[in-house]
């Protein structure tokens, strides 16, 4: 293994294998430079071809190799695995460059990035130092609403690292379970090992295979998609010893009785196999790795059985061994411009991504060209090896936290409280300072409000109080209730499969129900009806669905009316004193239809003595005018679309809720949202749309006053 810088848990400069440790313990430098190779495989296909390499999955792959040499080093000296040793010493290494590169990622984002990407990047970076990114990104992946901020995180490149630094958590605890039970019963370490690793790599590989086919955005990140990445090279590193030593013993045999000559230094044979077929199975192997990125769609295919291509092409390289070939592939690996990629490979990972997002941010190109990519290369190429050279190979080599496992443990742990505390500290800042605003709002931030024709400005507003909610909080203004359904509120999985998306604003015991159903429109508008429902003593119910309109008796998709299914179950159930729902549906193309079904829909209601609140459909925008204000100006023309035309006509339910009766109350609030028929970005100094398709959860609040009063026109009570 290699003693040169590395996040993978090799061992440290000058380690010397004891005579009974296994051959894995000896210097490879064709892996070193396997691993450079990977991680330059990763550079280039994200700066030049915008695709995934596969390189990573092999960084994972030789990350377990070396972990598991480390161990049966130990075992094989009858040592103690210690895990907890190694813990410090890994996460020594792994967390100075990373907090780094965390900290000047978010200086970088502070910089050049727009303000609503500053908490989402400040949350990316508290997981990347935490190594839970992959998991981060999974909740903003599959979250509806996280999906609708745009652009590519800074920190995306961390969920790989999470997932090693989560597997450098748990395998070593495997391993000295494994270990302890084999001493106990007096087996074999390494053969209750490999059934461990087996078991793992099978169940692991199956789930893979399954998550990939049905939801690979998550399984992308999952770690649990990964482990049998991990299991099959620690299976390799469990066999590839056991075969040099079985190979070792069969050529000295054949020495001893003069069958053949010794061979000379340096040119092992990892097996019986000839050095020419060594040399072309390694050849291949370096082959597939290079074109697995080129003709497979890794990022749309991976982790599923696909992955084992850059797994088998790694695996083919270390078991060609040192062949001593001049055209071999390890004579190139160990080449001085392939070692030092090796060297750095760590803080060249680190480092590549965020110059590649930030620096796309400030220019606005979607992919680097030839000449630029070039730069960005040779630039991850310098600000790799400083970070090697001057924070990852001193804290490496630092003795004092090298004598004992608590002072690296207690460096690593320092490392992370030092990097969490201005990260913590920004997030901190951001949220004071909306806290402070909405604590003025009143005055400050009227919203909707200015529009009442008796409104006056309150003598204590600040005619220089930023817009609400602050343009690093506005991408995250989601409206939500304030506790998952639970007792008897809490949906039925068999029957009403809901769990994720009921929500509830409790109100007193045996209060009046009121469910807010249908998409994530609706749920921006219930903004304006959370604090009538706790102002009169209602318990609200949020039955959202993002994308999904609540038609129970149309067909809209299988996924909405599933859904729709499920939701009418529940609502017959919970018998609520009231529905808020969209009786008509905006297009994306704008145009404006009545919700499919809906007589169906609100005669059932209705019949079950259910009053409807049937909210019309509000105004989608040709732009995102957060963005807009932020390049031309609040008051810039531009940012002020005029309403849709549709939105302008007589409703088209209106004659179906007419005939409905005093159950059913029309409710309209377009012209709130773009009063005199022009959609402005701010309205009493809060901005109005969160998006180019939602209203913010901060100006629906606003707008509760005028909502309160055109309920009560319209015959209802709370």
């Amino acid at each position: 293994m290699t003693s040169a810088p590395h996040p993978v848990g090799a061992p440290t400069a000058g380690a010397t294998p004891a005579a009974s440790t296994t051959g894995a313990g000896r210097f490879r430098p064709e892996l070193h430079g396997l691993r450079g190779l990977a991680i330059g495989l990763v550079v280039l296909y994200h700066i030049w071809f915008d695709r995934v390499s596969g390189g990573v999955d092999v960084f994972l792959f030789l990350s377990s190799f070396l972990l598991v040499g480390t161990f049966l080093r130990r075992v094989d000296a009858g040592r103690p695995t210690a895990p907890i040793a190694y813990w410090g010493r890994t996460f020594k290494r792994l967390l100075p460059p990373t907090a780094v590169v965390v900290l000047a990622t978010l200086a970088g984002v502070r910089l050049l990035l727009p303000p609503e990407r500053w908490m989402t990047s400040i949350t990316d970076a508290i997981g990347s130092l935490l190594h839970v990114e992959n998991w981060v990104l999974i909740s903003r992946g599959v979250d509806y609403y996280a999906a609708e901020e745009a652009g590519l995180s800074a920190f995306q490149h961390f969920w790989s690292l999470s997932i090693q630094g989560q597997v450098f958590l748990v395998w070593p605890l495997l391993i000295a379970v494994a270990v302890l039970l084999a001493r106990r019963l007096r087996l074999h370490a390494r053969g209750v090992l490999g059934i461990l690793f087996g078991v793992v790599l099978v169940a692991s590989f199956a789930w893979s295979v399954v998550s990939t086919a049905t939801q690979q955005e998550v399984a992308y990140f999952d770690t649990f998609t990964r482990l049998w990445e991990f299991a099959a090279g620690s299976l390799l590193g469990l066999a590839l010893p056991w075969w040099e030593q079985r190979a070792e013993r069969q050529a000295s045999r054949r020495v001893r009785r003069g069958r053949r000559r010794a061979a000379r230094p340096g040119a092992w044979s990892a097996s019986s196999f000839p050095q020419p077929v060594r040399v072309v199975m390694a050849w291949v192997g370096i082959i597939g790795l290079v074109s697995c990125g080129l003709l497979i769609d890794v990022q749309g295919a991976f982790p599923g059985w696909i992955a084992a291509w850059p797994l088998a092409a790694a695996a083919l390289v270390l078991i060609a061994g040192t062949t001593g070939h001049p055209l071999s592939v390890d004579r190139v690996l160990s080449t001085r411009p392939a070692v030092v990629l090796g060297d750095i490979s760590y803080g060249l990972y680190l480092v590549h991504w965020p110059l590649l997002i930030l620096y796309l941010a400030w220019t606005g190109k979607v992919r680097a060209g030839v000449l630029d990519g070039l730069v960005l290369i040779l630039l991850a190429l310098v600000l790799a090896w400083l970070l090697t050279r001057l924070v990852d190979t001193p804290v490496r080599r630092w003795r004092w936290a090298n004598a004992q496992p608590w002072r690296a443990c207690a460096v690593a742990l320092t490392c992370l409280a030092l990097a969490l505390t201005p990260v913590i500290g920004a997030q901190q800042q951001l949220l004071a300072g909306q806290r402070e605003a909405q604590a003025r709002a009143v005055a400050d931030n009227p919203g909707a409000r200015v529009l009442d024709p008796e409104f006056t400005v309150h003598p204590d507003a600040n005619p220089a109080a930023a817009p609400l909610p602050s343009a690093a909080l506005l991408p995250k203004d989601w409206a939500k209730g304030e506790e998952g359904c639970s007792g008897e509120l809490a949906p039925r999985p068999d029957v009403e499969p809901l769990p994720k998306d009921c929500a509830v604003v409790p109100g007193a015991p045996d209060a009046p129900i009121l469910i807010s159903t249908g998409n994530s429109r609706m749920e921006q508008f219930t903004g304006s009806l959370i604090p009538l429902a706790k102002k009169n003593g209602w318990t609200l119910i949020t039955l959202w669905k993002g994308g999904c309109v609540y038609a129970p008796d149309a067909q809209v998709s299988p996924e909405c009316d599933d859904w729709s299914k499920a939701a009418r179950t529940y609502i017959e159930r919970v018998s609520p004193d009231a529905v808020v729902l969209h009786s008509t549906f905006l297009t994306p193309e704008r145009k404006e239809v009545v919700t499919p079904g809906l007589e169906a829909t609100l005669s059932d209601l209705t019949g079950a003595g259910t009053e409807v609140m049937a909210v019309r459909d509000m105004p989608r925008m040709p732009l995102n005018q957060a963005d807009c204000v932020r390049e031309r100006g609040e008051d810039s023309p531009d940012c002020a679309p005029p309403i849709p035309e549709a939105l302008t006509a007589e409703r088209p339910d209106a004659a179906l809720l007419a005939q409905q009766g005093d159950g059913v109350h029309p409710l309209e609030v377009n012209d709130l949202v773009c009063p005199e028929d022009v959609c402005r970005p701010v309205i009493g100094n809060v901005t109005v749309s969160l998006d180019a398709d939602h209203i913010s959860w901060t100006y629906a609040t606003s707008m509760q006053d005028a909502v309160a009063l055109r309920l009560r026109a319209s015959g209802f009570a709370w």
